[in-house]
């Protein structure tokens, strides 16, 4: 037991004996670690990159524009103005947006309601006996209300209002030519009235 008390003894003074004599070289290997440990710490790193936005290609931003048209709306409509609409719409759908026809509106005259919209595109809804397709548009005389009547050219108020006396009087007219038989037009003013009336 002595024995084994004096070899570790000696073991642990040539352990220390080691260490004083190799004391600047540890020293410098821990001073060297901590010098590698600081420089990992603070070396620059690449950013992580930076994930752009997909670009929006030509192709995509010409198909968002024509999902959408603007026309305009004019002549006998309630609201006439510049309307943007879907591009899958119809005429008639540009009309209702523009609040829909006047009474002033021609029947016979109107442009194609089923026809789709087409972006800078004009829709004009024409007055009574203003046709712009060249187009004879007549109005029944029967039927007309006087504010219909009175957008007709070459007619005055008080010729609309003895047109409708005479249709409460005798239940309307018969004939277009009862305005010169019954009512005494000159021939001249007929003529002009026959392009924008009829009788149904």
């Amino acid at each position: 037991m002595r024995k084994h008390t004096e070899q570790l003894s000696e073991w642990r003074q040539g352990v220390s004996g080691w260490l004083y004599r190799h004391s600047w070289q540890l020293a410098a290997a821990l001073a060297l670690a901590v010098l590698l440990t600081g420089a990992y710490a603070l070396w620059p790193r690449q950013p992580p990159p930076v994930v752009s936005p997909a670009a929006i290609s030509a192709d995509d931003v010409e198909a968002a524009q024509q999902r959408t048209v603007i026309v305009y709306v004019s002549g006998a409509v309630r609201y006439p103005g510049l309307y943007t609409l879907a591009s899958t719409l119809r005429v008639s759908d540009a009309i209702v947006a523009a609040g829909g026809l006047l009474d002033t509106a021609d029947p016979n005259c109107l442009p194609n309601l089923a026809a789709h919209v087409k972006d800078a595109g004009q829709i004009a809804v024409p007055l009574i006996g203003h046709c712009a397709k060249g187009k004879v548009a007549k109005l029944d005389i029967n039927t007309a209300t006087r504010e219909q009547l009175l957008k007709i050219p070459a007619i005055d108020a008080a010729l609309v209002d003895a047109i409708i006396a005479y249709r409460q009087d005798f239940g309307g007219f018969l004939a277009l030519t009862e305005l010169k038989s019954a009512m005494g037009l000159d021939t001249n003013t007929y003529k002009e009235l026959a392009k924008s009336l009829t009788v149904n």
